[in-house]
This record gives structure tokens, sequence and C-alpha cells, in this order.
């Protein structure tokens, strides 16, 4: 397994975790034993994701979790400007494998990816990444129209959820 996970659920009030596993579907049923005992909102889970040999689609799908999650921290906690540069710093890494990635699929029409899936992945993430910036660049228009705004962000979202989907299942989360 190139991605170890180590799943820790707490106890409310608690520092140490009361029960740690590496197997996702028990860590996931204790959970939920743990939340119907105590209510979810004093139980938490966490987990730590230890990286092993990586080829390079996984690199990716780890690159494109950590832009996430980096999105997520900056919107989640309060809109910190470290969180913000943190967060430009590793889209624009991504942003720049993608254009490398583009470039390399254009210059050798031939060549095709060894996983469909991986490539679709890729496709899916490159998609997202333009709408982001069509997204931004529209919302600084002074002609822009509120609705189309809503429908262009309601796309990248739907997006999101995809790519989510797709690195739960390939880290194991």
């Amino acid at each position: 397994m190139p991605f170890k996970v180590k799943f820790s659920i707490f106890e409310p009030g608690k520092q140490a975790p009361c029960f740690t596993t590496n197997d996702h579907r028990l860590a996931h049923v204790e959970y939920r034993h743990q939340c119907n005992q105590r209510g979810c909102a004093l139980t938490r889970m966490t987990y730590d994701i230890e990286c092993i040999d990586l080829t390079k689609p996984e690199q990716y799908v780890w690159l494109v979790y950590q832009v996430r999650k980096a999105i997520q921290k900056y919107y989640g906690c309060g809109r910190k400007r470290e969180d913000l540069q943190a967060s430009l710093d590793l889209e624009k890494k991504l942003d720049n494998w993608n254009a490398r990635t583009r470039y390399h699929l254009q210059t050798h029409p031939k060549c095709r990816p060894d996983d469909d899936k991986a490539f679709a992945f890729f496709q899916v993430v490159e998609e997202w990444r333009n709408l982001w910036h069509k997204y931004f660049a529209y919302k600084k228009r002074p002609d822009k129209d509120p609705a189309v705004e809503r429908e262009i962000k309601k796309q990248c979202f739907d997006f999101e959820k995809e790519i989510d989907k797709y690195i739960n299942l390939v880290i194991g989360l």
C-alpha cells in the first residue's frame, strides 16, 4: 500500500486516543459506536497519512489531496494570511503539474495512460482548476451576472465532490 492511514478516535475531553487502527472499516464502525454512546459532537476521529514509495499518479493524488486540505483550512479557519499563502503555493504547484502533463500529452499524441481511472481523475482536476480560474476572473468583472457566478461556483463544488471521492478511494480514508 502506498498510503498507510492510521485512524484515531478520541473520547470527549481526552487528549490521548481511546482507539487506534489502520483498518478503515473498523475505524468507522467504532466511531459510529462511540457516537451512539456519547454523541457525535463530542467524539472525534482523526487520521494520519504516511506515504510510502509513491508512483507518479499517486504523487498527483497526494498533491491534489494537499491542495484540497489547504483550501479547506483557509476557508474553515478564519481566512488567515499564512493559510492563504500555503494554499496558493500548493495550487500553483498543481497548476504547473497540470500544464506539464497537458503539454506532454499534446506533444506525444500516441501516448496513452496506463490507468484510465487515474487519467480521468487528471482530467477532472484539470477542468476543476480551469473552472476556478474562470470563476475568479468572472467574479472581478463589473458586468457579472450573479446567476452565472453561482452556476460556475456550483460546478466547481460538484467537481470537488467527485475529486474527494476519488482521493478517499485511492488513499483509503
